[in-house]
């Protein structure tokens, strides 16, 4: 199934000298996205999946151990009448090997880290200004994509006309064939550039569809991570933190490095006219 192109909306059987084209159905996924499977598929590789992720433990894996910089794991431990949750590091030769934290330290400590990095209720319309802003920008960087890859369309229709019109003019069979190998490759990829073209333009759906959700996640990161289930919660900290978030035994969680949207706000962040940043968070740009 994930070798069958005509998911793609596309048809080819070679068998019968049919090349790739385009059918007259509609494809489920895009002929970019069959492409890079086909790579993944020859490269022989596969995504590792974590199997210890569960909703008890949502930090596993993205809270490190401070000593070592490995993550660390969490699991029960079975009391006299109950199991206790908790966190800890399991790698062998770290100096916090085996040594645990009950799971509401960790998941408290970051929960006050994320509520840090709630910006004021004056940046929230900085923030919309400046998604209003990048709106305008990429809707004009749409324009001028989509002018360059017609271009590029143009240019592969020019080289597969010249091969064509070398082909005509020789009589050698391995000529020809080695002729027609490359127009087959260049035909590829001119649909390729094809179906970019048709997906890249301005958008068309209304401006709050698309940065209401982001200016949610800005305006108040930790209730959404607080009311949304395991993959939700994955997916904000892949948003909210660049990197994940170190965890000493002695002094708990590290200076954290936030993303880009969180670091610019806490940079211009201001109280009484002074510059002041969310507590762990480093600035943007050197004081």
């Amino acid at each position: 199934m994930l070798s069958n192109l005509v998911y793609t909306g596309y048809v080819e059987f070679p068998a019968w000298g049919v090349s790739r084209r385009k059918g007259h159905h509609e494809p489920i996924i895009s002929l970019e996205t069959f492409e890079r499977i086909q790579m993944r598929l020859h490269e022989g590789t596969t995504a590792a999946v974590r199997k210890d992720l569960n909703e008890d433990f949502p930090l596993r894996g993205f809270v490190l151990c401070d000593d070592c910089g490995q993550p660390m794991t969490a699991g029960w431990s079975k009391g006299r009448s109950k199991h206790y949750p908790y966190y800890l590091c399991d790698t062998r030769g770290c100096e916090c090997c085996r040594k645990s934290v009950r799971r509401d330290e960790i998941e408290d400590g970051f929960a006050e880290l994320l509520r840090t990095l709630q910006p004021t209720q004056e940046l929230y319309g900085l923030a919309k200004a400046m998604f209003t802003d990048a709106w305008k920008m990429r809707a004009s960087e749409a324009i001028r994509d989509k002018s360059e890859l017609e271009n590029q369309v143009r240019g592969v229709e020019k080289q597969i006309q010249t091969l064509l019109e070398r082909i005509i003019e020789t009589a050698s069979d391995t000529v020809i064939k080695a002729y027609e190998g490359k127009i087959e490759k260049l035909e590829r990829q001119k649909l390729l550039l094809e179906e970019k073209v048709d997906r890249i333009s301005p958008p068309t759906r209304k401006l709050d569809d698309f940065i209401e959700p982001a200016l949610a996640l800005l305006s108040s990161p930790w209730n959404i991570y607080e009311n949304g289930n395991l993959p939700f919660k994955r997916a904000v900290l892949r948003l909210v933190f660049a990197d994940p978030i170190r965890y000493s035994l002695k002094y708990g969680y590290r200076t954290a490095n936030p993303t880009i949207p969180f670091k610019m706000l806490a940079s211009i962040s201001s109280v009484n006219g002074e510059m002041v940043r969310p507590r762990g968070v480093e600035p943007l740009f050197p004081e």
